[in-house]
């Protein structure tokens, strides 16, 4: 029998609700079930990197794999990049908007490829990134809770996730030096506006407007000073889509940080509860009837809670967007509320809660779904056919 193939998994940047370390579990899980040869490789800048890697060269594997990875800028002494001693191609998986790893998408690596949440986002790096080799648009996979989980039937909604106060978020905009400070006003005005647009796609019309043009890598390197425009965003829906359901005296169960920030219309409606770490949410999700997800920055992908309701026989209650409609099916596996109609999410919480028949069916209708395409298992096939091309 020939020796496995090789693939590493690292954890190199600690996220929110310590969520790197446990993605990055679950893939290398998932990799070894598929008859792979795996080393998860977690440290941090203060760790000694001269122990990580230098184990590491010149060896040859099937793929690397890292998450919001910090590896990118990495280099040694002689300024050659960690990663360009290591035989095989890094994949670095990016969580959140691109805007956000401008350094890092744009290390000078010989093998640097992309995943990300959000197609648009994708097509995004394909043009203002091109030291990115390959890109895949790829949903992360969920995790089926440890306890099974035992539906309360509570009449409450659900939320898992960070908040911050929105207006906190503007006045930092709006200390912001020119040409930035209009770029981004105009920016969260059309973006409120229009939810499914993308901010590169605002930012190219803004400029049209303006009479302006900028090359492309000048162009990345503002959409990486707006990054105040994507949290503004993010926030601001979620006040409102919180709002809307208060205001409809439906019960919001709020995990997560920053949710003390949060200024209710009707308290009475509000439970606010401390965030847990990533592992310990799909106990929480599997316990609950519906879940809510708040997420117009991923306006052509799909956030991972999406999946995390469905492996946990949780109805989803999400925003919609194009990609989202084309492959989930509305109604039946998920339920999808419109951010710019935002009493569209009330009606549907509401309906939801009066009738719980149609919750399970949904419920198991995305279990299905769930098992055939978002495990984790098929997340990794998926990422492995890409590796061959």
């Amino acid at each position: 029998m020939s020796e496995k193939e090789k693939i590493i998994v690292f954890s190199s940047r600690e996220i929110c609700y310590q969520s790197s370390s446990f993605f990055a579990n679950q893939m290398a899980d998932a990799f070894e079930n598929l008859g792979f040869d795996v080393q998860v490789c977690e440290f941090d800048e203060q760790d000694d990197l001269d122990a990580v890697f230098q184990p590491l060269y010149g060896k040859k594997y099937r793929l690397l794999l890292d998450f919001n990875s910090t590896i990118t800028r990495m280099v040694e002494e002689d300024g050659t990049p960690v990663l360009d001693k290591i035989d095989g191609p890094f994949f670095d998986y990016i969580l959140d908007h691109p805007l956000f790893h401008y350094n890092c998408l744009n290390a000078n690596l010989k093998n640097l490829n992309g995943i990300f949440l959000d197609e648009a986002q994708e097509a995004y790096v394909k043009r203002y990134y091109p030291r990115v080799k390959q890109t895949l648009t790829m949903p992360l996979g969920a995790t089926e809770a440890v306890t099974g989980g035992r539906k309360k039937e509570t009449e409450e909604i659900l939320f898992m996730g960070t908040y911050d106060d929105p207006d906190s978020i503007y006045e930092m905009v709006s200390l912001s030096p020119e040409p930035l400070k209009t770029y981004m006003k105009e920016l969260i005005d059309m973006r409120v506006e229009d939810p499914v647009l993308p901010m590169e796609t605002g930012f190219r019309q803004l400029l049209k407007a303006h009479g302006e043009e900028l090359p492309d890598d000048k162009f990345a390197l503002f959409m990486n000073a707006m990054y105040p425009v994507d949290a503004f965003i993010r926030d601001y829906f979620r006040k409102a889509a919180v709002d809307e359901l208060v205001s409809a005296k439906i019960p919001v169960r709020l995990v997560g940080e920053g949710w003390e920030k949060y200024e209710s219309c009707n308290e009475a409606y509000v439970t606010r509860e401390k965030p847990v770490v990533f592992g310990l949410s799909f106990e929480k999700i599997a316990h609950a009837d519906v879940l809510l997800n708040v997420s117009p920055f991923f306006n052509h992908g799909a956030h991972d809670r999406i999946f995390a309701g469905m492996a946990n026989r949780c109805t989803v209650l999400t925003d919609r967007n194009p990609y989202l409609e084309r492959i989930l099916k509305e109604g039946e596996q998920v339920c999808m509320y419109s951010l710019k109609d935002i009493r569209t999410l009330s009606d549907y919480a509401a309906e939801l809660l009066s009738n719980r028949p149609l919750c399970r069916e949904i419920q198991n209708n995305a279990y299905t779904e769930f098992k055939h395409k978002y495990t984790w298992e098929e997340k990794a096939k998926q990422l492995l056919a890409c590796t061959l091309k």
